[in-house]
């Protein structure tokens, strides 16, 4: 595995744009380190939950613990029957209540709030902890104990902060789909698929092609106060490394014709379809998917006027 690119940036205007336009991760030195939230959170383990509790207005939250035989892993369990986790709806204080009281045990479940928008369960947050670059996008938090998820991708821009705690991501790009073992696309964890390959003790004889995702594998280990961008469908597997974890997400679309299908629905509707159908029609259109949509060696189009291309013409 090799690190992350790493920037000493500032949280300046231009900040979307030079991210939007890279193609790998990078790694955001001390983007946020001067927000009071990651001041307060480098007090003691529990200082960040002392300071959410200023923002709490009752909201639930969505909470996961995971099962013993999980190993502090958000996946399926051995046989890929079930989950290794369980999932209930608490308030914020309850939740902070629980990883208080498993903080001065060893080999406790790992628990998490997971995906909670900010600006519905912590108001004011945000007036204290700004990121001017991004404006008019609604981060999420995720707070917790030491946890793993397994790795999984995501379909919009995403960056990262770390508040509290450290977190050690591992990412793979795209093109490494078919090494990852990733799972079924709708029986999922919380909407993204993930791999099946358990992330502390992978099966190399199982899932022999994972060793050459790892060797593809870029690393990127965030203190408090780091930022890390994953471009879109770019692959990360994510590790809180302490007691008490807490990560600010932004989400945000990647530019396009909202009016367009999403590609993701895109995608799914091709497998049903081209999966239901008999081998040899299906390789026909897995020629016709390689030659109009996949391969960018040759246009497809650049024999035909442009005000004729229609759906061929490709804007970028």
């Amino acid at each position: 595995m090799s690190p992350v690119e790493s920037w000493l940036a500032a949280d300046e205007s231009q900040l979307k744009e030079r991210l939007e336009q890279r193609a790998e991760p990078v790694l955001l030195k001390g983007l946020v380190a001067a927000w009071p939230a990651v001041r307060a959170g480098l007090d003691a383990p529990l200082a960040i939950c002392d300071y959410l509790r200023r923002f709490d207005r009752g909201v639930e939250v969505m909470a996961t613990k995971t099962r013993a035989a999980a190993r502090g892993v958000m996946g399926y369990n051995e046989a890929l029957t079930d989950f290794a986790f369980v999932k209930a709806r608490m308030g914020l204080a309850e939740f902070m209540a629980h990883l208080q009281a498993y903080l001065p045990a060893d080999g406790v479940p790992s628990i998490a709030a997971q995906c909670a928008k900010v600006s519905e369960v912590i108001p004011g947050f945000l007036d204290e902890n700004p990121l001017p670059a991004l404006p008019g996008v609604v981060p999420n938090f995720w707070l917790g104990n030491a946890l793993t998820v397994p790795v999984h991708h995501d379909h919009p821009h995403n960056l990262a902060c770390a508040v509290a705690g450290r977190r050690r991501f591992t990412l793979f790009a795209p093109a490494q789909v078919g090494n990852l073992y990733i799972g079924p696309l709708e029986h999922t964890p919380s909407g993204a698929p993930i791999s099946v390959v358990h992330p502390k003790a992978p099966d190399f004889e199982r899932y022999p092609r994972y060793r050459e995702a790892l060797a593809s594998a870029l690393v990127a280990d965030l203190a408090p106060g780091d930022a890390l961008y994953i471009p879109p469908l770019w692959f990360h597997q994510v590790e809180a490394l302490e007691k008490v974890n807490l990560l600010v997400n932004y989400w945000w679309p990647v530019a396009g014709d909202t009016q367009l299908p999403a590609p993701a629905v895109t995608l799914m509707q091709a497998l049903q379809v081209l999966n239901a159908m008999p081998t040899r029609q299906r390789d026909a259109w897995a020629a016709m998917f390689g030659h109009y949509v996949v391969q960018r060696d040759v246009d497809p189009a650049a024999h035909i006027p442009s005000a004729w291309q229609g759906v061929l013409a490709r804007r970028h």
